[in-house]
């Protein structure tokens, strides 16, 4: 087999079927700008919609022997191997290039499993012969290559201008190729990250003499000039805060700025409140912040925020909790001001209150707490001296603590509140990823919250609360208590009335659109799924390709509300299933059935 990428720009492609494989060969092809035919005697209902846009040609027919030889590329996709093989001849015969979806006898070419870090893309493939390994191999590459290698690779292609515009001799050009790659790439790690725009400029060489040949000679690197000013008017940064995790407590103002977006510029811990429904059009630019890792400097993000913004684009920067709580909104803005560009400011709920709320902990009380206290933990270790006065914070038995950041340095908090004299016995927890499905929690005093952090292995994002009103997180448990608390399901948007009912049992619902965007891919892969709940044939080879994807290498249950959606999952390899039986279609039945089994499980 001999590697290509093709460019199918305003082609004439066919797809012949009109089920889930059908659907996803065409979002492919018209994701890449094709003109894409379906030809099927049915078709599924989002097929129908991509038409009803104007997205692609759809015609409810079966195919016509020898039509396949004037197009430019062919897919066949349809349940009946005797229409495929039609196609399949046709198009060969006529040399037109053929793809028949799992059968790799009736292909003159395959398609690689794509990594997809736009506009980086990796590759993989087995010439046909072994797709599970192929989705295996995809499926560690997704883990490995985050979401910065997309704007690593935005920063790449911007450095090669720059280059290029100085006209090296090709020696001297690989040289600053080297300069840039060495100095972002983690080679162990497979991690990257962006440059400042300063960074950028030392490793340029100029030509200022010239050899005896008549060739230029390098000199030191030396600034470059600056891009010259945009003459659109700037656009409008609004700065959202995204809530502590939980999709539903993104304000209702937050998400029309975001759906009004040109561009967004989110957070890790933002990635998974962005609307499934997010428009394709509107960029997503991750800059994912990490604890202790940081792959987009704040420099380039506050250097991309200016360049959007002078492209006349509506921008939100979408950041976790609320922007002003110790996520450096200000500062941000501090710096869009002296660049003169317009913001404003969406606020969100901080984690401070929502997550200690989610496991049954008042912030304030009355009689017991009547002061609330948020504080960042890493200001234990600033080498000057904390700017937290511990001692006074100490001395207050009617306030509640809560401290952000708190899980590395939590030993010394507890150290300095104790040595303030504040009582070892006073109620306190620590709680990791509050308001998401993976929310855990500990309950105990001051002095063992340490011990029992570490017992139970809890890991940041996470907070800590100290004060009397969380003796009460036993009896206001809400959370914990709900049939489905822990479960992270994809659950199609058609079926609005399942999603209403399994989010109101405790779960957290990833309501993703047919055909699936790239917002939902985000949302998706942002935290481990448990599960997929599917109601037919063509919901489940909708989803089958989204399984090779990140959020899914848990192996997430498949629940399955009908046998035919059983089947079609086992065909494809799909482990593990679970049949929902006999009460299939009642929606409090299907709720009921997969409680039941998850405490069977446990």
């Amino acid at each position: 087999m001999f590697p290509v990428m093709l460019r199918v720009k305003d082609r004439q492609c066919l797809v012949v079927g009109g089920g889930g494989v059908a659907l996803r060969k065409a979002q492919s092809l018209v994701a890449e700008d094709a003109r894409v035919t379906v030809v099927a005697p049915e078709a599924v209902e989002p097929l129908r919609e991509m038409a009803h846009r104007g997205q692609l040609t759809l015609e409810i027919r079966p195919y016509r022997e020898g039509e396949a030889a004037s197009y430019t590329l062919v897919f066949t996709a349809t349940d009946n191997r005797e229409v495929n093989r039609r196609v399949y001849t046709d198009a060969d015969s006529a040399g037109v290039w053929v793809n028949a979806a799992d059968d790799p006898e009736l292909c003159s070419f395959h398609l690689p499993a794509r990594v997809r870090r736009d506009p980086l893309q990796l590759a993989v493939a087995s010439a046909g012969e072994a797709p599970f390994a192929v989705r295996r191999v995809r499926q560690l590459l997704e883990g490995r290559f985050g979401p910065e290698w997309g704007e690593w690779a935005d920063a790449a292609a911007r450095f090669r201008t720059l280059v290029r515009d100085l006209e090296l001799e090709p020696a001297e050009r690989e040289a600053c190729f080297d300069r840039f790659f060495d100095a972002t790439v983690d080679r162990e790690r497979l991690s990257a990250r962006v440059p400042t725009l300063a960074e950028e400029r030392t490793w340029l060489v100029r030509p200022t003499a010239t050899h005896a040949g008549g060739r230029p000679a390098p000199r030191d690197p030396s600034p470059v000039q600056d891009e010259p000013a945009a003459t659109l008017a700037p656009g409008l940064v609004s700065l959202v805060g995204a809530g502590p995790g939980c999709a539903g407590l993104l304000t209702l103002r937050g998400w029309q700025r975001l759906m009004e977006a040109d561009a967004v510029v989110y957070d890790r811990l933002a990635a998974g409140v962005l609307p499934c429904g997010l428009p394709s059009r509107i960029e997503l630019h991750c800059v994912g912040k990490t604890s202790g890792r940081h792959p987009v400097p704040q420099e380039e993000i506050n250097a991309q925020l200016v360049r959007l913004a002078r492209e006349g684009k509506r921008v939100v920067r979408l950041k976790g909790g609320d922007p002003y709580v110790f996520g450096r909104g200000g500062e941000e803005l501090g710096m869009l001001d002296a660049e003169g560009i317009p913001f404003e400011v969406v606020p969100g709920v901080t984690s401070g209150v929502a997550a200690p709320g989610w496991m049954g902990v008042p912030v304030t009380y009355r009689g017991e707490a009547v002061a609330v206290t948020l504080l960042t933990a890493h200001e234990c270790n600033k080498e000057n001296g904390s700017q937290v006065r511990w001692d006074l914070l100490a001395q207050d038995p009617h306030s509640t603590l809560v401290g952000y950041m708190g899980v590395t340095t939590l030993p010394r908090v507890v150290k300095s509140l104790l040595e303030g004299g504040m009582d070892p016995a006073m109620p306190a927890a620590m709680v990791e990823r509050g308001t998401t499905a993976l929310q855990r929690s500990v309950v105990t005093t001051l002095a063992e919250l340490p011990g029992a952090v570490d017992r139970e292995g809890l890991g940041a994002p996470a907070l800590f609360i100290v004060g009397p009103t969380v003796r009460h997180a036993e009896k206001l448990d809400w959370f914990s208590r709900q049939p489905l608390a822990g479960e992270r399901l994809v659950v199609s948007e058609a079926a609005p009335e399942l999603v209403r009912s399994l989010e109101a049992a405790g779960a957290e619902i990833v309501a993703a659109p047919w055909p699936m965007t790239p917002a939902a891919r985000v949302v998706i892969g942002s935290a481990p799924l448990t599960g997929c709940v599917v109601r037919n044939r063509a919901e489940v080879e909708w989803l089958d390709d989204e399984r090779e994807g990140p959020g899914w290498e848990a192996s997430p249950v498949a629940w399955c509300l009908s046998q035919d959606a059983a089947d079609r999952a086992r065909e494809l390899g799909w482990r593990p299933i679970e049949p929902i039986e006999s009460e299939g279609q009642d929606i409090a039945g299907v709720v009921a059935w997969i409680g039941r089994l998850r405490r069977r499980a446990a």
